[in-house]
């Protein structure tokens, strides 16, 4: 550093110095010599080359007048004088700085926020709650532009939060946005002032004649250094519980907006699809929320190779036997309606056409089971409620998810009443709450369930039954529905294919893997009624049966027809292979059951015919099969509905020894 140079002003000159105006020689070891505490207070800088020369710099100016005109004359001669053009190159750059600090000085005090508050906050949090929402779309969209522009728009927003906070303790409104800006100002003074002090000393040797004018522009950088400080400094900051309270929620959407910005960071964007869906050989249509959950899966299970999750929810499959696979997630109506057209060969759906209004007849032509699924009700571990009456009121409030979500909607289609349900649903809403009773998927639940699944009451006469794989299999369960596969009436042979690889063993084994119910068949063991060994012995011809096992199927029939329903046709064709090779030692029994309409002289035959009718299809494949009959017996709906009714009218499979 160049060193500093000072006369003493001291207005009394009760200083020696302040007498003799003598220039003193500013070093780190000098003391004043009448021991004054403020003598700093009266220091008057002096130019350096006044300084340097003892009070006399017309020594130095005019000693070293002739070398400037040389120096000028080769100047003008060889093309300028470097240490003018640094000179001039400071003097551009104080210009700014000299003009922002005096618009800080004139700028006046914006008035206070007439908004109270608990208003302002409310924006803050609105600002906030926006930039997550953007966020969550961004990521979900996998759009790594919206990413990137979502990240800026939370930087602005911190920084203006940040901002807003530190001047809340300031004396006037707007203060701390003015200091702030004076502390920037304050570092590009330093170092133009340092970058002046170093071209002054290289001045010394390369251009005497210049020294002054550095000296007299780093007196100006001085000054200017001296306002922005005064701005700086500010005043004494104060408190109120307004400002105490704006802090805190400030620093709550700071933190949030933190987390935010966090999870945009960690975002990885997608690899490059590996072709475009118009290049597609082949699309399976699926309803939306089966589409990566299991369709996508049992496609890339079938053609031997993996699925790449795309835009909008499409998965990607490129295949060396099959080609280029989409799977396209629509809605449902938008699905029935593209195969009722043709324009696709195969749509996968939880729901049924009849419900858009689409005359799809399920026949094996056109339909296959692939899947059952269920709508479960959680809730918290500690509740004391155990079971849902069908109904019945209860305390709980329903957590039926947000407005047209899957979980809501097969809500609706099972007649539960949504109309004050909440938006939260699932097992960690269950967890949360335990007020609530939330709905869920059975496939969404895991194998680690720590929520508590209700069983359903349908009616006070039928059975209360909780959801597990043997329920839903048989359907017996009140909210178990199917997942099926709906071609048109001429599939293509890679949609053949396709779901006769579904339907198979490899393909069921995906289906478990992802959560749903596969349908091959498993036995239950436990304890049997009574009234059921009775038939079992009955059928068979015997007074004691030794062991009953039911098996987890129901012969079903179409609602006001005696056909079977395509599952219980598909089951037809699973059971004798999985008798033969389990139960060789076992007789098969068909038990029969109806509805309540019509009375015992009518149900009991009923029952036992329809069972019969089940028997003589089995004894077609080699399957020595028996049938009982017990009618209304054992309601697992009610029968206060035609959907009640079709599910009370069926028949059980059982394998029992004498």
């Amino acid at each position: 550093m160049i060193p500093n140079y000072f006369r003493c002003g001291h207005p009394s000159q009760q200083c020696p110095l302040s007498v003799k105006r003598d220039i003193v020689k500013e070093q780190p070891e000098w003391t004043c010599p009448c021991d004054n505490p403020n003598c700093t207070d009266f220091k008057d800088p002096v130019p350096l080359v006044t300084g340097i020369t003892g009070g006399k710099p017309w020594i130095v100016y005019g000693g070293v007048s002739v070398l400037v005109l040389l120096v000028l004359l080769i100047a003008i001669l060889g093309g300028g004088d470097p240490s003018a053009q640094q000179l001039e190159d400071l003097k551009a750059r104080l210009v700014p700085l000299e003009s922002k600090v005096a618009e800080l000085e004139s700028r006046p005090a914006p008035a206070a926020s007439e908004q109270p508050a608990t208003v302002r906050i409310s924006g803050f949090k609105r600002s906030t709650s926006e930039l997550e929402g953007k966020a969550r779309a961004a990521l979900q969209a996998k759009d790594e532009a919206e990413v990137a522009s979502v990240l800026s728009d939370i930087g602005e927003a911190r920084r203006r939060f940040k901002g807003i906070s530190e001047s809340i303790d300031k004396p006037d409104s707007g203060s701390g946005v003015k200091a702030a800006e004076a502390s920037g100002l304050i570092d590009k003074l330093q170092t133009l002032e340092g970058d002046g002090e170093q071209a002054l000393e290289e001045a010394y040797t390369s251009s005497p004649g210049s020294a002054q004018m550095f000296d007299e522009f780093l007196m100006d950088v001085d000054s200017t250094l001296s306002r922005a400080r005064k701005i700086a400094a500010g005043g004494t900051a104060t408190k109120s519980p307004e400002g105490e309270e704006l802090k805190k929620a400030l620093a709550d959407c700071l933190s949030s907006l933190e987390a935010t910005k966090a999870s945009l960071t960690a975002f990885i964007p997608p690899p490059d699809l590996p072709f475009q869906p118009a290049e597609a050989d082949l699309i399976v249509a699926t309803s939306s929320d089966l589409a990566g959950a299991l369709v996508a899966p049992l496609v890339s299970g079938w053609s031997e190779a993996d699925s790449m999750e795309g835009p909008e929810g499409r998965h990607f499959i490129e295949s060396a036997s099959i080609g280029k696979i989409l799977v396209e997630p629509v809605t449902a109506n938008e699905g029935f309606k593209r195969l009722a057209a043709g324009e696709i060969k195969v749509f996968f759906s939880d729901r049924d056409p009849s419900e858009f209004g689409q005359d799809l007849k399920s026949s094996r032509s056109v339909a296959e089971v692939i899947a059952l699924d269920a709508m479960t009700l959680l809730v918290h571990p500690d509740n004391a409620l155990d079971t849902f009456e069908m109904g019945a009121t209860t305390p709980l409030k329903l957590g039926a998810g947000p407005e047209g979500s899957p979980i809501r909607s097969r809500a609706q289609l099972f007649g539960l009443s949504t109309g004050t349900a909440s938006d939260l649903s699932g097992e960690e809403a269950a967890l949360t709450d335990k007020g609530l009773l939330a709905l869920s998927h059975y496939h969404e639940e895991g194998v680690n369930l720590r929520a508590k699944r209700l069983a359903v009451k349908p009616s006070p006469e039928a059975l209360s039954l909780k959801p597990s794989p043997f329920t839903i299999a048989t359907e017996d369960y009140r909210f178990s529905f199917r997942i099926v596969a709906w071609t048109t009436p001429n599939p293509s042979p890679e949609t053949l294919s396709l779901i006769k690889f579904c339907t198979s063993n490899d393909g069921q084994k995906i289906v478990a893997e992802q959560g749903y119910i596969d349908l091959r068949l498993r036995p239950i063991q436990g304890d049997v009624p009574p009234a059921i060994l009775a038939a079992l012995g009955a059928a068979l011809g015997v007074d004691r049966v030794s062991s009953a096992i039911r098996l987890s199927t129901n012969f079903r029939f179409e609602v006001g027809e005696s056909d079977l329903d395509i599952k219980a046709q598909a089951d037809l064709e699973r059971l004798p292979r999985f008798v033969a090779n389990n139960y060789p030692d076992y007789k098969v029994v068909i038990l029969g059951f109806t509805d309540s309409d019509g009375g015992p002289e009518i149900n009991m035959p009923l029952s036992k015919d329809r069972a019969e009718e089940v028997a003589k299809e089995l004894r077609r494949s080699q399957v020595d099969t028996r049938s009982g009959g017990l009618g209304p017996a054992f309601p697992v709906d009610t029968n206060g509905t035609e959907a009640g009714k079709a599910k009370n009218r069926r028949a059980e499979v059982w394998v029992a020894k004498p």
